[in-house]
């Protein structure tokens, strides 16, 4: 008798000592996170798992969110109901949907749509009639601060081009705004020339879509350096917005585009590609190309006539694009000759004729006066011609030393004209040389 006694006394106590295995919970729920960040105007995601007995067989979902205070009411805080949408709040429950409807997966996975203030919060998740899970889920809302995508092709002058901009997420809810802007160097807006803008969505999966817009247009070389910002607008009041510089491939064409009569004619056409471009260039009515180069090219002409006046054209072939850029040559010649005039000789108070020479592009004309006969007044020259009228003056000052000297003044003036149109005479350089 003391024996059973004493294993019934060890049984009890073995019983009290050991932790005996017990039976894990047919009701589990995974989040993966467990704490979820989501930027205003966009989505978030819940992504979670969930376990249940093999007796049940769950019919509906159900998503509630709790109050920062208080205990979590299913019934006051529905924000999603898969079989009773009317149960779920105003506001959010035309925001919410389930990323698998097969409940039999054992998928709980939401995505909320259009992410406002008062979306951050805790939430939970039931399986109506039957259990509610205890973990829950956090959402924060932080800024938008995710940017659109700017996509740039490769642009050359006079190609239509299309600038592709994606806005930020893939959000099936409430598409946003997306607009185009340009912006040159300085502070004027640019106009996009023959622009077409099309705001377009593709459905990824029927929870996940991408919203983007396309901007077609015409480069021109005044489009180089150009700034273009796509702004993405969600509800109406969240912005955000990318800036992108537009790099153009065209001609440019550098060097003096009036030469004089035997000067030397210096043109450079440059083009920044790769691989290097192959440029030519040539002369409207030649009927042959002048010269051939790669990348730089630099046309020289010396001993320049009349003839290599004329518009030039640099063509360059990249690829298999080719680009073309031009310019006008104008030779400069000295036809018609200026007319000078001294007004001092109009007063007939000097009994001289002023001395007039031709050389190159200049003329020069020199009178002779007495010195002492003009202290202290003002010698003038004038010069004329179809196009305008120049004239210079010269003070002039007698010392002791120049009583009795003559002065020789002289009036040089160059003068301009071209092909197709005439330059004033510039300005006339008054010369005061004095005999000894």
């Amino acid at each position: 008798q003391n024996y059973m006694l004493s294993v019934l006394l060890m049984t009890v106590f073995i019983s009290l000592h050991v932790n005996w295995p017990t039976t894990a919970s047919p009701w589990t729920i995974t989040f993966s996170p467990a704490e979820i960040t989501a930027e205003k105007g966009l989505c978030a995601v819940i992504s979670c798992t969930f376990t249940h007995p093999d007796n049940i067989k769950p019919t509906a979902a159900m998503w509630f969110k709790c109050p920062t205070k208080g205990k979590c009411d299913k019934d006051k805080n529905t924000m999603f109901h898969s079989n009773t949408p009317s149960k779920a709040q105003e506001g959010i429950k035309q925001r919410v949907s389930l990323l698998e409807t097969d409940l039999t997966k054992k998928n709980c996975s939401v995505i909320i749509n259009d992410i406002r203030e008062t979306d951050a919060g805790e939430y939970q998740f039931r399986l109506p009639s039957s259990y509610t899970y205890s973990k829950k889920v956090s959402i924060t809302v932080s800024a938008l601060t995710q940017k659109p995508s700017v996509l740039t092709p490769p642009l050359t002058e006079g190609e239509p081009a299309t600038l592709t901009c994606i806005a930020p997420g893939m959000c099936s809810g409430t598409p946003p705004n997306i607009t185009w802007t340009g912006r040159g160097t300085g502070d004027n807006i640019i106009e996009l020339r023959d622009n077409i803008t099309i705001q377009e969505r593709e459905d990824l999966t029927t929870v996940t879509t991408t919203h983007f817009s396309t901007l077609t247009f015409t480069p021109s070389a005044e489009h180089h350096n150009m700034m273009v910002t796509c702004q993405v607008t969600f509800q109406k009041k969240y912005q955000i917005e990318e800036t992108v510089t537009l790099n153009m491939t065209y001609p440019q064409i550098t060097g003096n585009e009036m030469v004089k009569e035997d000067g030397t004619l210096d043109l450079t056409c440059r083009v920044d590609s790769y691989p290097p471009s192959d440029i030519t260039w040539s002369k409207n009515g030649a009927s042959a190309p002048l010269q051939n180069y790669t990348e730089n090219a630099t046309l020289t002409i010396c001993n320049v006539t009349r003839e290599h006046a004329g518009e030039y054209v640099c063509t360059v072939q990249h690829l298999n694009r080719t680009m073309t850029a031009s310019t006008v040559v104008t030779v400069i010649q000295g036809v018609p000759s200026p007319l000078i005039v001294w007004p001092l000789l109009e007063l007939n108070t000097e009994r001289c004729s002023p001395t007039t020479s031709v050389l190159g592009s200049s003329v020069n004309s020199t009178i002779s006066l007495p010195v002492g006969n003009h202290n202290n007044t003002t010698v003038e020259c004038v010069s004329s011609n179809v196009v305008g009228v120049v004239r210079e003056k010269l003070q002039v000052t007698q010392n002791k030393s120049q009583e009795k000297q003559r002065g020789k003044y002289v009036c040089q003036v160059t003068w301009l004209e071209s092909q197709s149109f005439p330059f004033p005479p510039n300005v006339c350089n008054i010369e005061d040389v004095l005999y000894i």
